[in-house]
Order: C-alpha cells, then structure tokens, then sequence
C-alpha cells in the first residue's frame, strides 16, 4: 500500500484530479439529476448512493489503467513471473488508491453540505465508503483478471460499470425492480449497501458483507486463473 500511495503521489496531475476533478464527478450527477428528478425527501439518500457509486467508480478506473500502464511498460510482466502470488501488490495498490479517492470524497460531501444546506454528516459517508472497499477490491481483480487475459478492456469494462449502475440502486430502490432485474440487482454487493443507506436496517449491512465476501473470492479465483494462463502463454489477450 505504501507503494501504491507513493506511486499515485507522483503522477502529473494527480491532486488536481484527487481535489477537483473527483469531486466534479460525484457533485454533478447530484445538481442535474438528483436535484431535477428525485423527490425532496429521497434526495439526501441520492447524495449517500451517488458518492459512494462515484467512490467506487473512481477506484475502478484508475486501477485500471494504472494497470494498462504497467502493462504497456513491461513492469507487470515482471509480476506476474515473480515467485509468490499477485494478489497483496494488487491489493496493496488498490488500497492506496482507495485512501486517495477516500479523500476525494470527503472533499465532496463537505462541497456539497455547504453549497446544498443538506445535513450531511461526513463520517457517517466515510463509513459507507469504507463499506464500499472489499467491492471495489473484487472489481479490481476482475479488471485485472479481464486486462491479462483480453487486453486493453477500457471500453468493455465502461459498458460494465454502466449496466451495475442500473443494477446496484445507486438513482431508484430495490423495491423498484421485480422478476430477473431484482434477483440481479439482489446480486450487486452495492445493493444491499445502497439499501442500507436508504433503511437503515442492519440486515442491508450483513447482506452486502456476504456478497462482497463472495464477490471477493471469485475475484481472487479469477486473478488466480488468469495469472496462471499469462505465465503459460507468455502474452496478454487470447481466450478464456
């Protein structure tokens, strides 16, 4: 992690994207869709659903490409043949720049409580982001896993994150879906932690724990299998 943190330190521009940009993206959706939209009494848990969904988002993508860009520069190559298992650089990495986007929302919650008059309460949206981090650290071994295996999956996994946006009630409740769209949404860890902040039911909570948890193992199955496959064929993309 200490790795991760000093890396995504010296990239050009990275505290401009982490107090600006960030944040831009996850006070937006709120000024044009929530405020236009929602009802007034939903529009407080909109503010919860949409920064914890920026949060995640923003963890993803810059995994992402941060790992394209090892890729492109031959220092995955050195990981993945090294002796021991990918998976604490990787999940290192990810931590790091979950304490980065962590900040980034932190700044956004405060922007929005002063400019919007809403009651936000900072470590209560602290603690639904932390809630968030095993999520998001088995999307990352996904993306990992689909960047070794397909190569260059930038667009694929936009297209993803579009469809579990649908699917993790981050704009519309559980009680929104029925049939096949609700067992799916029923299958987003974001779900059950969307619902808590909209209930505040603990049951949301130990949901959310499980699937993350399973979420988290297929993740590591997958780095796993992937990592595997690289090491045999010696090249990134090629078939499942």
């Amino acid at each position: 992690m200490r790795y991760s943190l000093t890396m995504n330190a010296r990239q050009p521009g990275i505290w401009l994207r982490v107090l600006v940009v960030v944040p831009l993206m996850e006070v937006l959706p709120l000024l044009f869709l929530g405020r236009a939209y929602l009802e007034s009494d939903t529009q407080n848990f909109f503010l919860y659903t949409n920064m914890v969904w920026a949060f995640f988002t923003a963890v993803v993508i810059q995994c992402l490409v941060s790992i394209q860009g090892l890729a492109g520069g031959g220092r995955l190559d050195t990981f993945l043949h090294s002796e021991g298992s990918v998976i604490p650089w990787l999940s290192g990495y990810t931590g790091g720049v979950c304490c980065f986007y962590l900040f980034s929302s932190l700044v956004s919650v405060f922007a929005l409580g002063f400019a919007l008059g809403f009651p936000v309460v900072v470590w209560q949206m602290l603690g639904y982001a932390l809630l968030a981090v095993p999520t998001s650290l088995g999307c990352v071994y996904l993306v990992y896993g689909f960047e070794v295996r397909f190569n260059r999956t930038f667009h694929f996994i936009n297209l993803l994150l579009d469809a579990l946006v649908i699917f993790s009630c981050v704009l519309w409740p559980l009680n929104t879906f029925a049939g096949i769209t609700r067992i799916a949404a029923q299958l987003s860890p974001l779900t059950h932690l969307n619902e808590f902040i909209r209930t505040s039911n603990p049951s949301h909570v130990l949901a959310g724990i499980l699937v993350s948890f399973i979420f988290l193992l297929f993740g590591v199955a997958w780095v796993k299998r992937s990592t595997k496959k690289y090491q045999v064929d010696g090249a990134f993309g090629g078939s499942l």
